[in-house]
């Protein structure tokens, strides 16, 4: 089977779900934000702060194109689905599960999260980016889940239930 994409806003649970569903599955699992920072030796706040953004986005666009093994679950960093080119190549590379996260519950859950570069970058509006962001999770979602209020045993049941592996 091709790879499974797990995308969405920041705090909505990608990388944790990836986890779990490995486990489940016996898959592979590959993180996006961790490969960019192994693949050009930089954490991603040094990224952002030496190099920018953009730079950090044409990273993330190379590192995506690395991720097209079979039978792997695939955490990608929030704003992945920014680049057109990357929402095609998720389109037609494997099954992509949108992890649809209330704002609330984004703030909670990365209330004391220091180590993204856009949360605490405070002259963004973060919300207002989710909602930028919305349209372009739903363009390549082939599911969408909601997480809020569920742990990530429920999330994953949810997607298993969902895609034929």
């Amino acid at each position: 089977m091709k790879s499974i994409y797990l995308v969405g806003f920041m705090g909505s649970g990608k990388t944790s779900i990836a986890t779990y569903l490995q486990s489940a599955l016996k898959w592979s699992v590959q993180d996006t934000d961790q490969m960019i920072e192994e693949h050009y030796q930089m954490n991603i706040p040094t990224i952002f702060k030496e190099k920018g953004e953009e730079t950090f986005r044409e990273y993330e666009t190379n590192i995506l194109h690395m991720t097209n093994d079979q039978n792997t679950i695939v955490a990608t960093g929030g704003g992945i689905i920014e680049k057109e080119v990357n929402r095609k190549w998720l389109q037609s590379n494997g099954t992509v599960v949108f992890l649809q996260t209330s704002w609330e519950e984004i703030e909670r859950r990365l209330r004391d999260d220091v180590s993204r570069p856009i949360w605490n970058n405070q002259s963004r509006d973060k919300q207002q980016l989710l909602e930028k962001r919305l349209p372009k999770y739903l363009e390549v979602a082939d599911y969408v889940i909601d997480t809020d209020g569920k742990n990530v045993e429920a999330i994953a049941a949810e997607i298993l239930s969902k895609i034929n592996v």
